[in-house]
């Protein structure tokens, strides 16, 4: 049974944390905060992982300090479940807020999702693209007479990590992928190009964005410093290879999905 909430947050905001407290009561949930890592006290040593990171080879920008401490807090909660007793942890960014029209059914749709006889990897509960097309993978059934919920894949869907449900399985895979310290972790967590993890969306969403600024988020962006040729060929170069994957092998990967949870 899933009941608790990780939630990352700032510890100096009592306040926050509080209004937070509450929110998640209200729709049956307990919650666990994780102390948020602050990207701007980080010393030179707590960041080498990332600063020796391939990431100019991937990406044009520099990761920065918020996006860094973001990282490193989901980081901490994985290893909370990787190395923990319960089969899933429910992982929630400080400006996660249930949707009113289905948060009455979070509990019922955690308990079947937990009863579930295959395990799911990633779960997102949130959607920051509605837009893109979601193909449906497996039903929820006698969760609610107003709403059929279901797992759903998106193709690419490359941004959002403020309410998903990972596995220990897929936590422990996590934690020994070393992209975790090229991308930023939302988009690590989506890009299933990347890892062994299978990665599913509820439809409809059970929480979004809050619409307020984020204590974890980031707003700065800043290029390299240092940009050459090579670098910006490689980007090319994994811009195009990157693209024929998700193109070539996402109908497998879909099939792979609809199969295994069918």
């Amino acid at each position: 049974m899933i009941r608790t909430a990780y939630i990352i947050s700032a510890k100096s905001d009592q306040q926050k944390r509080m209004v937070l407290q509450k929110r998640f009561h209200d729709v049956g949930l307990d919650v666990q905060f994780v102390d948020a890592v602050m990207g701007n006290t980080l010393s030179a040593a707590q960041k080498q992982d990332f600063l020796n990171s391939d990431r100019q080879n991937w990406l044009p920008t520099v990761m920065q300090d918020n996006a860094l401490g973001c990282a490193l807090s989901h980081h901490k909660i994985w290893e909370q479940i990787a190395y923990g007793d319960q089969d899933y942890g429910l992982i929630c960014e400080d400006d996660a807020m249930p949707l009113p029209a289905t948060s009455p059914h979070i509990t019922a749709v955690l308990d079947q999702l937990a009863g579930l006889d295959k395990p799911i990897d990633i779960l997102f509960l949130g959607n920051r693209r509605p837009q893109r097309k979601a193909t449906p993978v497996c039903a929820l059934e006698h969760v609610s007479a107003d709403y059929d919920f279901r797992l759903t894949a998106i193709k690419y869907n490359s941004i959002g990590a403020e309410c998903y449900l990972l596995s220990r399985h897929a936590a422990r895979a996590l934690l020994k992928n070393n992209y975790r310290y090229i991308f930023e972790v939302d988009c690590m967590l989506h890009h299933w190009w990347l890892h062994s993890c299978h990665v599913l969306h509820l439809d409809p969403p059970l929480f979004a964005e809050e619409g307020r600024p984020s204590t974890i988020g980031y707003t700065h962006i800043k290029s390299w410093p240092r940009d050459r040729i090579h670098h910006k060929l490689k980007r090319k170069w994994r811009r195009i290879r990157t693209s024929y994957i998700k193109r070539i092998y996402y109908p497998g990967v879909l099939k792979r999905l609809q199969a295994y949870f069918g």
